[in-house]
Order: structure tokens, then sequence, then C-alpha cells
């Protein structure tokens, strides 16, 4: 009997820890794919109709910021107005964002992501930005989406450290 429910245990750890290593490869990607698509050299449209793939309907983006009294400020907006806002500047200037540290916390069908990120420009080549991305995402009929995106930039007080902790 002992042997039985040990073989049933074991059968069973096999058949679910693939499906957790896929969902995190699957979440991994969708967040590389977010840094893909924004970036780019001067010049060069962005593929905006594959970002509102990864999104999930009605999802939010925002940027947070002390604030002028260190209270916190920041704005939440949609989707498409991060795309009329930001699609142009990042066609006429450039900018790439990359990952330099990524940690993913999953429960079921919901994944977060810490994300730290480094923004270069694209005519110079400079790191002029670096902060985390605070990324919530959501398993939908077997596919993980994104449905909403906070961000910080790194400051004396915060440094991206601090967002690891």
């Amino acid at each position: 009997m002992k042997t039985t429910i040990l073989a049933a245990l074991a059968t069973s750890a096999v058949i679910v820890a693939p499906a957790a290593a896929d969902d995190a490869t699957d979440i991994q990607t969708v967040i590389d794919d977010l840094y893909a698509v924004i970036s780019g050299p001067v010049g060069q449209e962005r593929d905006f109709d594959s970002m509102r793939e990864m999104f999930m309907e009605g999802a939010s983006m925002g940027a947070v910021a002390a604030g002028p009294e260190g209270n916190g400020a920041g704005r939440v907006i949609t989707l498409d107005d991060y795309i009329e806002r930001s699609g142009p500047w990042l066609v006429e200037n450039g900018f790439t964002e990359r990952a330099t540290r990524t940690e993913i916390d999953q429960w079921g069908e919901i994944a977060y992501a810490r994300s730290a990120y480094e923004g270069v420009n694209g005519v110079t080549g400079e790191v002029f930005l670096i902060g985390v991305n605070f990324i919530t995402l959501f398993k939908i009929e077997g596919d993980w989406k994104i449905a909403s995106i906070l961000w910080r930039t790194e400051s004396e007080d915060w440094p991206v450290d601090a967002a690891f902790e």
C-alpha cells in the first residue's frame, strides 16, 4: 500500500512539474517580448499590434514617482494611451529597454514579476533610465496576458535593489 501511494505521488510530481516549468518559461517570454516590442533604433516603427496581443482587455499602465513632497505621485493610463503618447517618441528618439534582473512569483493563474530595467538612448547608446517594472499577469484561456504594469525609476531613496529585498 505504501509503495502504491509513493508511486502515485512520484508520478503526479513528474506530471505537475513540467506544467509549472512551462508556465515560468511562458511568463518570462511575455516579459522579454514586452521589452522587445518597445525597443528599437531611431526611425523604427514599433509593432503595437503585437503589444496589444500581450495585454488583456482593460489592462493598465502607470508611472510612479516620489512626488513633490515625497508623498508619492503617479498616473495610470491605458495601453492605447501609452501607444499614443510614447509611440512617436520611441520612433523619433530610439530607445531600448532591457531587463537586468527579473523575479517571478506565480500562484495558479496569477503571476507577479519585479523586473529591473535599463533604458538606453537610441542615439548615444547611454543608459539614461534605471528602475523597476512591477508586472501582473493572468493566464487566460491558456495564455499569459499582462493585466498591469507600474514602473518607478530609481532614486537615491529607492535604489533598484530595494525592490528585491
